[in-house]
């Protein structure tokens, strides 16, 4: 199950939960096998630069791999982009780095 948070200055006005709904939609149409996406939005009230910043933490695969990774961080990016206040200030951050993950 992807785990993504979304950071986000609060000068950039969006719907967070459709915005989240949209990032579920985009993960699991890119990779079939990674289930439903808990989502979280963080608003950043203080800040220097307005900016949008998706960390998206999947659990490792044998076909997630660079490749995947850079080309899901490039869908991801194009879909917020719309989103961003400023021009330039998306990134996101694709990671495979829940090995000792546990839920209860």
């Amino acid at each position: 199950m992807p785990q993504a948070d979304l950071y986000f200055t609060t000068d950039n006005d969006f719907s967070r939960a459709e915005t989240l709904a949209a990032i579920e939609d985009l993960v699991r149409a890119f990779d079939a096998g990674a289930g439903v996406c808990k989502g979280r939005a963080h608003p950043v009230a203080e800040f220097h630069h307005s900016h949008i910043f998706l960390r998206l933490s999947l659990l490792p695969k044998p076909h997630r791999d660079a490749e995947y990774a850079a080309e899901l961080g490039r869908r991801l990016a194009a879909l917020l982009r719309p989103r961003a206040a400023a021009e330039g200030a998306v990134a996101v951050n694709v990671s495979f780095d829940l090995l000792h993950y546990t839920a209860a």
